[in-house]
């Protein structure tokens, strides 16, 4: 009994077992979701960086390619010049002064990009300057410098020139700057030169600051890093200015396959980077924190947070309110099974507005009816057994005296019979045992039906009482075949029938009367027995 007390300790009502199931259910939903969400925002926390990040990558590279393209504009509009073509076809026979006026002309005539040009240097095939924007070595000619080669062996691009990559100070203070060379060429026929001569060259230097502008389109953002690199890595620009003039890993950009995660310093970031052109060996490289990366994902998941710890304290307060509404119809019908237990079958009619349990209360107080119907049949069928019982008792007291009574008729009669026997009377003797086996035959119960040859011994006794009786005056025979000796007759059949022979035969007063039952008679009476019997087996079928 305790280890069952214990058991029952441990089982859950409908309403915490709802409330469990209800909240684990919804937890692991949720917990699911978080993780689809966790791995579904931080890939799209990426893909948005990554987007974000191409597409100022190629917007930069777009402005800077169009800055490119206005200082080759400036630089066709100076040395396609007519009259510095002129002067570089016959320098020789124009004075110094001629020639520095033809290349300053030819500059002031150029385009608004010269701006971002810091000085341009003209020098004649033979290689010596012949003029400039701002002051410039006059002293050196062309094949002195370490770009000779290269311009020689061009076909008229511009070369662009890493190691020329330095800081420069000016009135304005320090900035960016790279050295370009390109070589010029004949116009026309015009002025004795052959079309696509080579007239000589220009030196021009370029102020990064002005062409990269980084101060001013990403200044003072801080979660991503934009900057230029030439081929050699060193950084031509990006919105950290102290970074300037410094060496990225060029191998970043050679064995790192793009936008994937390298380590920059103390963190990782997510690097993009793209040409910035086909005819010019710089790099435009976007390097994003991962932390900046996953900042609006650690945001959306503290949100989703947030929203989850709300959704499962309204879902927990529900999901109470809806098992309440649950084990209360069910509790009602406790107390009714308990109310019938105790032997109370009145049950009342109970809504709970819940199809299934509704169906319960209906049936259940079905069942309770049927109960106590049944309960009243059993009380009445236990009644109805105990007066049947009574019955049979009395019946039972009934049978023993009676059977007490022939008892008593028999003693009496034995005694009779030995007093007679003392006495000397025979004949009163075997008129008693007559009596008494006479007696014996008709008060046995153990049957209905007896033997043709016992029911004619009974005949013969109650013959011979009534020749005693009627002292000699009466005669009888009987006649019996062998065949319906053991045939079976009901009892007291004949005997009836033998007394009324008697009585209505001594009622003619004629004496020595005669009664004669032939064979005959006796198959009748068998055949009739017969009959009889099969009707009552057909009826006990």
């Amino acid at each position: 009994m305790e280890k069952v007390g214990s058991d029952m300790k441990k089982e859950m009502t409908l309403k915490a077992r709802f409330i469990l199931t209800s909240y684990c259910s919804v937890v692991i939903s949720i917990m699911l979701i978080g993780i689809a969400s966790y791995c579904l925002l931080g890939s799209m926390s990426k893909k948005f960086v990554l987007q974000t990040s191409e597409e100022a990558v190629r917007q930069k590279n777009e402005d800077i390619q169009t800055k490119l393209d206005g200082i080759e504009v400036t630089l066709r509009d100076i040395i396609y010049n007519s009259e510095l073509q002129q002067t570089l076809t016959d320098y020789q026979g124009a004075d110094p002064y001629s020639r520095r006026m033809a290349v300053n002309n030819s500059i002031a005539r150029a385009s608004n990009s010269l701006y971002m040009l810091d000085n341009i240097a003209v020098f004649t095939k033979s290689g010596q300057m012949i003029g400039s924007m701002y002051e410039f070595n006059g002293t050196k000619k062309a094949e002195d410098y370490s770009w000779y080669d290269k311009m020689k062996a061009s076909n008229g691009e511009t070369i662009w020139l890493d190691q020329t990559i330095r800081r420069s100070k000016d009135n304005y203070g320090s900035h960016m700057e790279i050295s370009a060379v390109k070589k010029i060429r004949a116009l026309s026929g015009k002025y004795g030169a052959r079309m696509g001569e080579e007239l000589g060259c220009v030196y021009f230097s370029v102020n990064l600051d002005a062409l990269l502008k980084f101060e001013q389109d990403y200044g003072g953002n801080e979660e991503r890093q934009m900057l230029v690199t030439a081929g050699n890595g060193m950084i031509l620009g990006g919105t950290e200015i102290d970074k300037n003039g410094t060496e990225f890993p060029v191998e970043l950009l050679t064995k790192t396959r793009n936008h994937t995660y390298v380590r920059c310093g103390q963190e990782k970031e997510l690097l993009i980077y793209d040409p910035v052109g086909q005819n010019i060996d710089w790099y435009t490289i976007c390097l994003v924190p991962r932390r900046a990366v996953l900042k609006n994902f650690y945001l959306a998941i503290m949100v989703c947070f947030t929203l989850s710890v709300f959704l499962l304290v309204a879902l927990f307060l529900f999901s109470i309110y809806n098992a309440e509404l649950i084990s209360r119809p069910v509790r009602r019908l406790e107390e009714q099974c308990k109310l019938v237990a105790n032997g109370t079958f009145d049950i009342g009619e109970e809504r709970s507005g819940i199809r299934e349990i509704d169906g319960l209360f209906v049936h259940f107080r079905e069942m309770a009816g049927q109960l106590d119907h049944l309960i009243h049949k059993v009380y009445e069928t236990r009644i109805e057994e105990q007066n049947l019982i009574a019955e049979s008792r009395e019946a039972q007291l009934q049978a023993l005296q009676m059977q007490i009574n022939p008892h008593f008729l028999y003693n009496t009669l034995d005694s009779i019979n030995w007093m007679a026997l003392m006495a000397g009377a025979d004949e009163v003797s075997k008129m008693v045992l007559a009596l008494g086996h006479l007696f014996r035959s008709n008060m046995n119960t153990s049957g209905i039906y007896t033997k043709v040859s016992d029911a004619v011994e009974n005949v013969k006794l109650y013959m011979y009482l009534q020749q005693v009786r009627f002292e000699g005056g009466l005669a009888y025979q009987v006649e019996m075949e062998e065949e319906v000796q053991n045939a079976m007759i009901l009892k007291n059949l004949i005997q009836p029938l033998v007394e009324n022979s008697i009585k209505h035969g001594m009622q003619t007063g004629h004496a020595g009367g005669r009664s004669i039952f032939p064979s005959k008679k006796w198959k009748s009476i068998c055949r009739w027995r017969s009959v009889i019997m099969e009707k009552e087996l057909k009826k006990q079928n």
